[in-house]
């Protein structure tokens, strides 16, 4: 049987950080986020339009961006609508306010002294 220690909220702030970071680390996909709170909830089929990629490729991203948080989608018949899901941007700023207040609490991780944590 594994036995895992649980998350501490440090751990679970640095991850979160990670995947947001990656999330908003690519040009469309800022783009798409962009045009979410500029025009509000739109069909993927006119976002890939917008954005000029294929459907395939839109809902790739689209998929990143829903994995981080960022962005939901529901069903309406053949129809999916995007939406920005504007409480992720809350939780990342918090998350950063946090890390570079100093009280995100990193150093008294278990890590060795002076050790950056991996965030690869």
């Amino acid at each position: 049987m594994i036995h895992s220690t649980p998350e501490t909220a440090v751990e679970r702030d640095l991850r979160r950080l990670r995947t947001l970071y990656r999330a908003l680390g690519d040009e469309t996909r800022l783009r798409v986020i962009g045009l979410l709170a500029e025009i509000g909830p739109m069909p993927v089929n006119e976002l890939s339009k917008r954005v000029a990629l294929s459907q395939p490729l839109i809902s790739w991203h689209l998929r990143i961006l829903r994995l981080a948080g960022l962005v939901e989608t529901e069903r309406h018949g053949r129809t999916t609508i995007c939406r920005l899901r504007t409480a992720a941007f809350e939780e990342l700023h918090d998350a950063e306010a946090r890390l570079i207040a100093g009280t995100a609490g990193v150093a008294g991780r278990a890590d060795a002294p002076g050790s950056v944590p991996d965030v690869s």
